[in-house]
């Protein structure tokens, strides 16, 4: 059995879709493969493949949601709502505001005052459109800031802008944040998950300061091509929910890919939660100026 993974090998979708294509393996005693099918906005072109596949749960998918925020600008090319049956989430890892040390600041309260009184502070991302470009732009609306945005081509480098005080602050993904974090290298502030994160149990969400709209997940799921089977769809709904009960498999997804399992998800929920993702990511690319119709 093949698991279409749409995005190249070595990178967070890989190694959490390989974890889960192994335990599928395991479970059912039956070969899952991973294939990488790398490119496309939002790892469309790999999608696009899983989409034209026979639906007899012989090829199966993964997809991230940077698939939702691609098409929250630019719904024509690809929609995973629209080309894909969404099974579950495998869970997510998510966004953390950090700031150089070398500013006056210790806590998000503290953050907001201080950059009041200097408006055009600068945020650093990983691109235009990006998950943490339009969480700035989110941040900024709801808190009525005045940020300035520095695109780069790729998070590593947005980083090290941010790290030598270039850059006053970026929204990072946690796997690449963490690290400075524990250093001390970057001063963390808030959390973009809708609770704290278990790795970080002492960082406030946005969402306990004020901001109820301000959840920001890199969140990475299975699906199947339309048209596939209920009774293929249950049994692999069935497998994922098992697998993110394993204690061990939670422990380890965690300590290695700083990456939270825990809950549970069924086609339904799933789809719900992806819809109400690409309306939360539609409104800041329209905000920013980015979202076509």
């Amino acid at each position: 059995m093949k698991v279409i993974v749409p995005f190249a090998a070595g990178g967070g979708t890989d190694l959490v879709s390989r974890l889960f294509a192994q335990k599928l393996s395991d479970r059912l005693g039956k070969p899952f493969f991973v294939e990488n099918m790398a490119g496309g906005t939002g790892g469309s072109i790999g999608s696009r493949e899983l989409a034209r596949s026979t639906p007899n749960g012989y090829t199966i998918g993964s997809g991230t949601s940077s698939g939702i925020v691609a098409a929250a600008i630019d719904p024509g090319p690809y929609n995973p709502l629209r080309d894909l049956e969404p099974i579950s989430r495998y869970g997510a890892t998510t966004i953390v505001l950090v700031v150089s040390p070398s500013m006056p600041v210790r806590t998000f309260a503290e953050f907001v005052a201080y950059a009041k009184t200097k408006p055009g502070l600068t945020y650093a991302s990983s691109g235009i459109g990006s998950a943490n470009h339009l969480t700035g732009v989110m941040l900024a609306k709801q808190a009525g800031l005045e940020l300035t945005h520095v695109p780069y081509k790729g998070e590593g480098a947005a980083i090290t802008d941010v790290l030598s005080g270039t850059v006053d602050m970026i929204f990072v993904s946690l796997p690449l944040g963490r690290v400075h974090m524990e250093s001390a290298a970057l001063r963390p502030l808030a959390i973009t998950s809708a609770q704290r994160f278990p790795m970080f149990p002492d960082l406030p969400t946005f969402v306990e300061l004020g901001f109820a709209d301000l959840i920001v997940e890199a969140w990475y799921g299975l699906y199947v091509p339309k048209g596939t089977p209920d009774a293929i769809r249950d049994k692999l709904v069935a497998e994922i929910s098992a697998i993110r009960r394993d204690e061990a498999v939670l422990k380890q997804l965690i300590e290695q890919f700083t990456f939270d399992a825990r809950g549970q998800d069924d086609p339904e929920k799933f789809r719900a939660y992806m819809e109400a993702e690409l309306a939360r990511f539609r409104a800041a690319a329209l905000a920013a100026g980015l979202a076509k119709s």
